[in-house]
């Protein structure tokens, strides 16, 4: 493994030596938290959790109540609806959960819709920067281990994406 690693890296950098080729590389996830309509998408997002987080909150103190008056009647009320007052407050935590797994799921599913609104939006921006500058390649960063600073065309995608996306359209 470690002399394929090596054969490639020697040919891949004899072909950038010769080769008149520009590339580049680009950190999607910095362009996505950072600019002005991926921060609207984390703001709208991170706004209906907190809401919703308040109800879940409300739902989960009921349910806690329900359950401290049940333990203090425990030695009072009959064992039979005792029991049965148990099985009630385990079926709503129970229900409580689905309800909170259902949520967190539909708010990835939804910031996932958005991030790719965006994406479909960042695409065209990227390959007009690409032919503009005539760049050959583009490279995630995540896969890039060290390179030159004037090889990261972050900053200046960045720029291009505020000027032309103020916004994500967050119908529903």
């Amino acid at each position: 493994m470690k002399y394929i690693f090596v054969i490639f890296f020697i040919i891949f950098k004899s072909n950038l030596v010769h080769a008149k080729e520009k590339i580049a590389f680009i950190d999607l996830n910095y362009i996505i938290n950072n600019s002005i309509s991926g921060k609207s998408i984390n703001i709208f997002i991170n706004d209906k959790r907190k809401k919703k987080a308040e109800e879940l909150k409300k739902i989960e103190n009921e349910i806690r109540i329900d359950e401290n008056s049940l333990i203090k009647k425990k030695n009072i009320i009959d064992e039979e609806l005792y029991n049965t007052k148990v099985n009630e407050i385990r079926q709503r935590i129970s229900n409580y959960k689905i309800q909170r797994q259902n949520f967190n799921n539909s708010m990835d599913e939804l910031k996932m819709k958005y991030t790719n609104q965006l994406l479909e939006k960042l695409n065209p921006i990227i390959a007009n920067y690409v032919d503009t500058n005539s760049i050959t390649i583009v490279f995630p960063k995540k896969i890039v281990i060290f390179g030159k600073k004037s090889f990261d065309i972050t900053l200046p995608i960045l720029d291009l994406i505020d000027k032309s996306v103020q916004k994500i359209n967050f119908n529903e």
